[in-house]
């Protein structure tokens, strides 16, 4: 069984400067350490990288810049974990969308998800509104 969990969030960064802190290699500043490897385009390989070492594998599934970006998370023996990065610009910034398509067991109530990404998102937040802050204008 797959289970969807979405997020999301607001915020004064024009599309280009969230697609760069989503793929811009300085992703541990907001995935908890975590840094993502990858050229993004579609099969291509990621690389979770913490402390300098591999701690997961994946793939690009869709990178369409600006607007999309998926990935799958292998999952071991089972079904990998897809994330899922929409942008849409809005007035003043982008609405920021994250799902989240993880394998589960019937009856989860969804708290280790939202434990794992919802300071991702956090962290994002934080990282973006210092760049607006520092000047950098939403697109």
């Amino acid at each position: 069984m797959i289970t969807t969990h979405l997020f999301g969030f607001f915020t004064a960064a024009g599309p280009d400067e969230v697609w760069a802190a989503l793929t811009d290699g300085e992703t541990g500043r907001h995935l908890r350490g975590v840094t993502l490897r990858s050229d993004w385009r579609p099969g291509s390989p990621v690389e979770l990288i913490h402390e300098g070492v591999v701690a997961a594998r994946g793939d690009v599934v869709v990178a369409d810049p600006h607007r999309r970006l998926s990935f799958a998370i292998e999952g071991g023996h089972g079904p990998s974990t897809i994330v899922t990065w929409e942008l849409r610009p809005a007035a003043g910034g982008t609405v920021v969308r994250l799902y989240v398509d993880e394998p589960g067991a019937e009856g989860d109530d969804g708290r280790d998800v939202e434990e794992a990404w919802l300071p991702t998102l956090a962290g994002l937040q934080g990282v973006l509104a210092a760049e607006v802050v520092d000047g950098h204008a939403a697109n």
